[in-house]
């Protein structure tokens, strides 16, 4: 009978050898392998999306002295614009007449904010008024607006027999036509006005641009992604690092208004977590299995069905990989050194891309053990 030693021998070293070969390569709980993973959520920040108000004349139909009625405009939450230029515009309540408001005044407040002696906040005001003024162009965080403008002034004049229930601030990219282009973020109507005549501005899209209501794009249309700052839904998600790489999972937002988009940016911190920068880390993307797949046209067409509804009109889910490989500020011992904060901004297309704007949604903070601390 054959000896069955020498089959059992090699056997056991077979054994030895794989059990060292897995010993080397797997992870455990207490024993990973590779680079340790970080996650972090996102959370809504105070809101800082276009708002303001809209105080009306006294009366529905204009009085026998139109030049008397003024509208008392404040605005808050624009962004600065790179092409074209905000416009103001005054309309019936069907939206079907439309008049510019030209030679307006203006008043534009800076809020600049400094550290005094104590180490408390100061704050100070500095005010640029302006006269005449048909559009304009410049905003920011920090920036809010005061536009008086009366029915008389504007083009063409409106005359006392029309009604002046609607106020439309639309970007412009060219010279205005008889109506407002595609883009008008910002209105407010009489009917919506409270017993002092003053009405909350609507942020979102107003009549033409999408059709709002399937094969009937009306010219009065709303669709509402914010009242006076608030939005009625609450995006939500998550932020992931691993080594150089950094994911964004995060869902539940309103479809742009026609004329933005979404993108995300990282804020750097020093060593005593003061603000030294940002990284525009870009333009929103679906999420995997369709990763890559720019959402960057979402408030007109539908890039993405799986996650980007028509009736809701929502973003489902949304997606950012980002490597620090790529990332000329990200590279660093270890990656993402210094970076504090994520945050998931909504922004103009005729603003300044990669110029983090004032419309911040979501904000991430990252723990120290991501920044190096």
């Amino acid at each position: 009978m054959r000896s069955m030693r020498p089959f059992l021998l090699a056997a056991g070293v077979i054994a030895v050898a794989a059990s060292t070969a897995c010993g080397n390569e797997r992870s455990i709980t207490t024993e990973p392998v590779g680079n340790l993973g970080f996650g972090t959520i996102f959370a809504r920040v105070t809101t800082n999306l276009p708002r303001g108000t809209v105080t009306f004349p006294v009366g529905i139909v204009a009085s026998a002295t139109p030049a008397a009625d003024s509208v008392i405009i404040t605005l808050a939450g624009l962004d600065s614009l790179a092409t074209g230029s905000y416009t103001v515009w005054f309309a019936n309540d069907s939206a079907t007449k439309f008049a510019r408001a030209g030679a307006v005044n203006m008043v534009a407040t800076r809020r600049d904010s400094s550290l005094n002696a104590a180490g408390d906040p100061v704050f100070t005001n500095t005010t640029f008024p302006v006269t005449g003024a048909a559009s304009f162009r410049n905003g920011g965080a920090n920036i809010s607006l005061r536009i008086a403008a009366s029915r008389i002034s504007a083009s063409p004049a409106m005359p006392a027999t029309d009604s002046l229930t609607v106020v439309i601030v639309s970007i412009e990219g060219g010279a205005p036509g008889a109506a407002p282009g595609e883009v008008r973020p910002l209105w407010a109507r009489r009917s919506q006005a409270n017993a002092s005549r003053v009405s909350s501005l609507r942020f979102g899209t107003f009549g033409r641009g999408i059709p709002l209501v399937a094969g009937n794009p009306g010219a009065n249309q709303e669709f509402v992604v914010a009242t006076n700052g608030a939005m009625t839904i609450v995006p939500r998600g998550r932020v992931e690092v691993r080594g150089a790489i950094m994911i964004l999972n995060d869902s539940n937002y309103f479809r742009p208004p026609v004329g933005y988009y979404y993108n995300a940016y990282g804020i750097k911190l020093d060593t005593t977590g003061k603000f030294t920068g940002t990284t525009y880390l870009g333009r929103r993307t679906a999420p995997y299995p369709d990763r890559g797949i720019s959402l960057y046209d979402a408030d007109k067409s539908n890039p993405a069905p799986a996650v980007v509804f028509d009736s809701p009109r929502v973003i489902f889910a949304m997606a950012s990989r980002l490597s620090a490989d790529t990332i000329p500020d990200a590279k660093g011992t270890p990656a993402w050194l210094n970076y504090g904060f994520v945050r998931v901004n909504l922004q103009a297309k005729a603003g300044i891309e990669g110029r983090m704007g004032p419309g911040q949604i979501l904000e991430a903070v990252l723990p120290k053990s991501v920044r190096g601390r």
